[in-house]
């Protein structure tokens, strides 16, 4: 027997994956941590590549992009595969009509596990991979902390970086989990943006000093991999994470505002979409905790 799941939203999910009855719904979440690993796993055999062929002197001068080529690569892969969840939207529901959602599910949860994949490799210290150190002295230089580089005593530098980073994806943690309960698993795999007509309107305190929760556990993540590593590339990853984030809110926000209009565009120019106002914090932390105005009930 394979337990139900009884998260919120999940009678939602079954009437609109009808194929995925009983124990095949657990395939959409396996789904998701196969591309994770996929991802994970290319990412650092690209890392080690010019370790595993010394002898081709080409791969020592490009050692040091070799782990941003690859982090760019495989976002740019997962905004195309979870972009075509919006751009395919009419043609599969026009040739498969009500299964249309059905049909498109499995595209969007390749792309979602491609990005924690790749977040998960913002965490690891390039330099240190097996088989063998780095080449090319650069990728060396750009995987070590720069806190001793502004004085922070080498003693401190690893646990001040261990309590930063813990920090940030603690936080990450809690606000995925919270977002799960508060909104629902309908809501966080976009069902209604197939189904619009029976989705409700959120009004949640949360939406209040926040755009999207949910993009802001994926940045407190990249933060957290900036604070953990503090180096050149973690810098550079988080970038590419910051701007992986912006890159699917403006796909989103445009289908909002077509469906919300004029309305939503001043709510975008008033509410921050990544990030919490300090003055907002004790909202934020309510939020977390689970005791805004909208989850008293």
């Amino acid at each position: 027997m394979v337990p139900e799941m009884n998260l919120k939203g999940m009678e939602k999910v079954r009437e609109k994956l009808p194929g995925y009855s009983g124990w095949r719904l657990a395939l959409l979440p396996l789904l998701a941590f196969g591309m994770a690993s996929l991802a994970l796993a290319s990412l650092l055999l690209l890392d080690i590549l010019p370790r595993l062929f010394i002898q081709l002197p080409v791969l020592a001068l490009i050692e040091p992009l070799l782990p941003i080529f690859g982090m760019a690569l495989c976002f740019a892969i997962a905004l195309w595969l979870i972009w075509g969840v919006w751009r395919k939207r009419n043609e599969l529901q026009s040739e498969f009509g009500e299964l249309a959602y059905q049909r498109v599910i499995p595209r969007g949860i390749s792309g979602i596990g491609i990005v924690f994949g790749s977040v998960t490799h913002a965490f690891l210290s390039v330099r240190s991979l097996p088989p063998r150190p780095p080449i090319n002295e650069l990728t060396t230089q750009f995987s070590q902390s720069l806190l001793p580089l502004v004085g922070v005593p080498t003693e401190i530098d690893v646990p001040l970086r261990m309590i930063f980073g813990g920090f940030f994806v603690l936080l990450a943690l809690l606000t995925v989990r919270r977002a799960f309960l508060t909104f629902g698993v309908d809501y966080m795999i976009v069902i209604y943006l197939y189904f619009p007509d029976e989705s409700e309107i959120q009004e949640r305190e949360i939406y209040s000093i926040l755009r999207h929760p949910t993009y802001f556990a994926g940045i407190l993540l990249g933060l957290g991999a900036l604070a953990f590593r503090m180096s050149i590339y973690a810098a550079v990853f988080f970038v590419l994470i910051y701007f992986t984030f912006r890159a699917q809110i403006s796909v989103e926000e445009k289908e909002l505002v077509e469906r919300f209009g004029e309305g939503y565009s001043e709510y975008m120019k008033k509410v921050p979409g990544l990030r919490v106002n300090p003055g907002d914090f004790g909202t934020y932390i309510r939020f977390l905790l689970g005791r805004s105005e909208d989850n008293a009930n």
